[in-house]
């Protein structure tokens, strides 16, 4: 594929998935505040996982085309000059808008991965290790119990006011050198490690992605926000699962001792910290914790959405029509002066011409295809 028909291939996808997550980001939102409560927090966070899917994967677009057959087909070139001169004005503007997209997107990502990787150095730099031996053994005891096997390392940190878990490679769970009991820290090191073990930061690396490519769109930071939210709730819920009422009333208690000994911060990469963040809601949900898992919904809005990576293209061949001389005063048709030739007989710049309407049509170029080339602008040829 030549440069320019990428480009506007390319462009073409980014701003049709644009319009289509948009559309999917608001009904899922409308979703959420009645249907989706019904699911549990697993499925209403997993389920942004598809629109993510269908937005980072925009190159793809798979085209059906259907042709009614004819004896001859021809490729008809009418009003020569100003043919190339759309194609043109259509290939400046798309590459316009590929390069400002471009921009945005580097620029973006830039900003976001500098601030984070300084933010990172500091945070572990300046770490030490727990040398407490109740903690170590809540810590390993959990790892065992989750059965989680990845190296994760548990360090304490006076840059951070509430414990955090970091790194998508090497991984750390750093805890604020604040006076938690025991029992607090059970459920804070439990929190974060489930979130390693439901890959919530592999998660956050994507969303983060995802708004790189369309820092444009608005609904992408709502979508991004939900999804933050979400992702605490399916860790609450995680956390608690098979709980008893009294260890759900300690767990919650612990979100509330965080209230009073730490204050939200604003990581936008790769770091997940146990915060007070919608803590009503999550005191809420931490009660009532019996929900439908939504399997079978989730599979329906998967195929869904992957049926918009299809383009159905009924397309209709020209016949050749040459009207009698009174069946053309009768109409009022006016008919132009053509060429007629062949593809292989065809002058280079209407074969190049053909080759891309070629392209378009999904059809490779036969040497007896016939081309007729208008000679006189404004014309009409049926």
């Amino acid at each position: 594929m030549k440069m320019n028909n990428y480009v506007n291939y390319l462009v073409y996808n980014m701003l049709k998935t644009t319009i289509i997550s948009s559309i999917i980001i608001f009904i899922l939102i409308f979703l959420k505040m009645f249907l989706f409560k019904r699911f549990s927090k697993k499925f209403n966070y997993y389920i942004w996982l598809i629109i993510i899917f269908r937005m980072l994967f925009f190159m793809f677009n798979y085209s059906i085309n259907l042709f009614t057959d004819t004896p001859e087909k021809y490729f008809i070139i009418n009003n020569i000059s100003n043919f190339n001169n759309n194609i043109k004005k259509e290939i400046s503007i798309s590459f316009f808008i590929l390069l400002i997209w471009s921009i945005g997107t580097t620029l973006y990502l830039y900003l976001v991965l500098s601030k984070y990787l300084k933010f990172k150095d500091l945070i572990i730099d300046t770490s030490f290790e727990v040398e407490n031996e109740s903690i170590n053994n809540i810590y390993y005891n959990l790892l065992s119990e989750l059965n989680i096997n990845k190296t994760i390392t548990l360090r304490y940190t006076e840059e951070l006011e509430s414990p955090a878990g970091m790194g998508l490679f090497k991984s750390y769970i750093l805890l604020p050198t604040i006076p938690y009991d025991i029992d607090n820290i059970y459920w804070i090191l439990k929190h974060e490690l489930i979130h390693f073990k439901n890959k919530d930061i592999l998660t956050k690396f994507l969303v983060v992605l995802t708004k790189s490519l369309y820092w444009f769109n608005p609904l992408v930071y709502i979508m991004s926000k939900k999804i933050a939210m979400d992702c605490e709730l399916c860790c609450d819920e995680s956390v608690i699962n098979n709980c008893s009422l009294k260890e759900k009333k300690a767990y919650g208690m612990t979100l509330l001792k965080s209230i009073e000994l730490s204050s939200v911060t604003d990581r936008e990469l790769l770091t997940i910290e146990f915060n007070k963040s919608d803590l009503e809601e999550r005191l809420k949900s931490i009660i009532d914790s019996k929900r439908k898992n939504g399997i079978i919904l989730g599979i329906l809005i998967f195929i869904i959405t992957i049926t918009s990576f299809l383009e159905i293209n009924i397309l209709q061949t020209m016949y050749k029509n040459t009207p009698s001389e009174n069946n053309t005063r009768h109409l009022g048709y006016e008919f132009a002066e053509t060429i007629d030739y062949t593809y292989e007989t065809a002058p280079e710049k209407y074969r190049k011409m053909y080759e891309k309407s070629c392209k378009v049509l999904g059809k490779i170029p036969q040497k007896s295809d016939k081309i007729e080339v208008s000679t006189k602008s404004n014309s009409i040829i049926k």
